[in-house]
């Protein structure tokens, strides 16, 4: 059995403000070493806050660049976040556990929708560089709209279970220090200035008990998971600079 939890945090933390999300999920199962590999993630986003609405995603990223050149054949403003991803690869009678670097990058609207692709870069001891679309959907009250994902399943040795993902982090924006930073650039008085996005904007008014947030995970047998957060209402309003 998969057992999940979720994280979720805002930088800074200022009401109607734009902010960096930083999201991180946790896959545990039970038996202890018996994890599941992903097939699917959905995330859902609070009411009011949406990618839509965000400074994120200027440029859209082609898949061909991406797959043949990674992240360097995008667009600078096509980035939208960096991450991590963890996982366990079972080698050998043992379980491995390998990360990857993760980014995500806004691509051309597939079906009405806007739409995104995660890049994941493992080098060690699988090495494996992997292109998978995202998709943003609608969603009910008290959340905005959802990150719809589908995993592939990356195999192994012959024989072996696939690989699992048992960890995953992840910004939305760009962090002003840090691994997690990267940078936009526009023109001002026929300069190229860089800058960093800060992400989504959170909404004025904060709704009773915070910001809520859920994600859902399918796994290879077709069994599910789901995780709850709540990112606490910031105790100071703030207004866009």
């Amino acid at each position: 059995m998969q057992f999940a939890r979720l994280h979720a945090a805002f930088s800074p933390e200022a009401l109607g403000a734009p902010a960096t999300i930083s999201l991180a999920f946790r896959i545990s199962s039970l038996p202890v070493g018996s994890s599941m590999p992903l097939t699917n993630v959905s995330l859902f986003l609070p009411n009011e806050m949406g990618i839509a609405t965000s400074d994120l995603g200027l440029e859209n990223c082609e898949l061909d660049r991406l797959e043949a050149l990674g992240a360097f054949g995008c667009p600078a403003a096509s980035r939208m976040g960096l991450g991590t991803a963890t996982a366990e690869i079972p080698i050998g009678g043992e379980v491995i556990v390998e990360s990857a670097r993760v980014e995500v990058f806004s691509a051309r609207v597939r079906d009405g929708r806007l739409a995104l692709m995660v890049y994941a870069n493992a080098k060690s001891p699988v090495l494996a560089q992997l292109v998978f679309p995202a998709t943003v959907i609608p969603a009910q009250p008290p959340y905005s709209e959802g990150i719809d994902t589908d995993v592939p399943l990356v195999p192994t040795l012959p024989g072996a279970p696939d690989v699992a993902v048992t960890r995953f982090q992840m910004t939305l924006g760009s962090e002003a220090t840090g691994p997690d930073r990267f940078v936009y650039y526009h023109w001002v008085r026929g300069h190229r200035v860089p800058y960093f996005p800060r992400g989504l904007i959170l909404p004025p008014v904060c709704p009773r008990g915070g910001f809520p947030f859920k994600a859902l995970f399918t796994f290879q047998d077709n069994s599910v998971a789901s995780a709850r957060t709540t990112v606490p209402c910031p105790r100071r309003i703030g207004t866009h600079p």
